[in-house]
């Protein structure tokens, strides 16, 4: 994801969109690093905010952040629990959108590479890629 906006971020804008944590050491699906941090259900959106800056920090990512809030509003708009890939033309209709979860994170992340070399190379927003293991709704 980082290499993805150092290759491209002179063509594109780029957001991570901070959500709630999917693998909190008292979540349902809990993970060795979320332990091994004390990672928690965020209960105020301080709590969320100090999670993303540990993420950024940890993982070396300078694109920009945003925070979903307590209401998660972002998160039910876009299906985006635990995490998802989407490039959004101008017009606003859906370039690439990721299946859900793991799965569909780097068949995504590559669809989205193949469009912005495509855009980069004709100079222009490409027609919709969406590849059949990246389709919306999925």
């Amino acid at each position: 994801m980082q290499k993805t906006y150092e290759d491209y971020n002179d063509i594109a804008d780029f957001y991570l969109v901070y959500i709630k944590e999917a693998h909190a050491e008292d979540s349902n699906w809990p993970v060795g690093y979320a332990k091994e941090l004390g990672i928690k259900k965020h209960t105020n959106f301080g709590e969320r905010c100090q999670v993303a800056e540990r993420l950024f920090a940890d993982k070396e990512l300078t694109m920009p952040c945003l925070v979903d809030g307590m209401n998660d509003e972002a998160n039910k708009a876009y299906h985006a629990y635990p995490d998802r890939i989407f490039v959004i033309r101008k017009d606003g209709k859906l370039a690439v959108a990721a299946k859900r979860g793991p799965f569909g994170f780097k068949p995504a992340l590559n669809a989205t590479g193949e469009w912005l070399a495509q855009f980069r190379r004709i100079g222009t927003e490409p027609s919709l890629v969406a590849p059949a293991e990246t389709k919306a709704g999925q």
